[in-house]
């Protein structure tokens, strides 16, 4: 009866020793919960934007003449507002939805800088050349940057080389095919040693050569290999040919506007020049 006694004793300090234990290790969680969730809330304190102006910075690299995308619509689109939580806006996936949304922004890099101040930089894309279609309007608001990109553009870009298209590409689409290859026969012809050909206009409807509107207003049936890749081997060719062609151009042995011939369709590297009105009826 004695030893019953002690035993029940003994489960009974167990029981307690096991309660008081959790009782003492729920207080610990709770204290670290609470504490953890202090620390929490005073961080996310840290990070609220108390003044726009001071700890919101929006870099546009382009002119003020020329900028197509306003900061406002960046700070807004970000919800950077006086009183905003820097802690809780998902930058990256917002970066990433707005680079589709907005075809003029070529990059849009941003810089944290802890506790409350952020540093948006946009890098808007830099229009090369006007897009239209074969007889649509040289104007037609759509343009495209060396990297075959077509953004809406229309503020002082008339002076840019026309591409025509059989077929309009639409905003935020890059071009390809003989578009492509147009966009690359503009960048070229713009490098200092090739800068007298004066690229105006470029035909991209014939399925096997580029028709160019040249400066002085004579035209060129340009083709060159492999001219619809973009690989070093096809850049090398068509500077080759466009080469060939200033220098033909450069004899000044035909002074009226004609129309050249830089294809290499059997004659490589031969350049000519043909009566324009012959040609049309060939």
């Amino acid at each position: 009866m004695i030893r019953r006694t002690r035993d029940d004793a003994r489960r009974v300090r167990v029981v307690v020793a096991i309660v008081t234990l959790l009782v003492l290790l729920a207080a610990a969680l709770t204290g670290i919960a609470f504490g953890v969730s202090s620390l929490r809330r005073t961080w996310r304190e840290q990070c609220v934007v108390t003044d726009r102006e001071l700890d919101v910075v929006i870099d546009n690299r382009k002119d003020e003449q020329r900028r197509m995308v306003h900061p406002d619509i960046i700070t807004l689109y970000f919800g950077l507002t006086n009183g905003a939580n820097l802690a809780t806006i998902p930058f990256a996936d917002l970066r990433k939805k707005l680079l589709d949304r907005i075809p003029n922004i070529a990059d849009l890099k941003i810089e944290r800088r802890l506790p409350n101040r952020v540093t948006i930089t946009v890098v808007e894309r830099e229009p090369a050349v006007r897009i239209a279609t074969l007889k649509g309007r040289a104007d037609s608001g759509r343009v495209a940057d060396f990297e075959g990109v077509v953004f809406p553009f229309s503020s002082n870009v008339s002076a840019l080389p026309v591409i025509r298209e059989a077929t309009a590409t639409p905003a935020g689409k890059r071009l390809t095919g003989m578009a492509a290859a147009a966009v690359r026969l503009v960048e070229e012809a713009a490098l200092p040693d090739l800068a007298d050909l004066s690229v105006l206009e470029v035909d991209t409807t014939h399925a096997d050569y580029l028709l160019v509107t040249l400066g002085d207003y004579s035209r060129a049936r340009i083709a060159w290999d492999r001219m619809c890749e973009d690989t070093r081997a096809s850049r090398t060719s068509l500077t080759n040919q466009l080469t060939r062609l200033s220098k033909a151009i450069a004899t000044r042995v035909i002074t009226q506007p004609t129309l050249w011939h830089a294809t290499d369709y059997g004659s490589p590297g031969r350049v000519f020049a043909k009566d324009p009105a012959r040609s049309a009826a060939q």
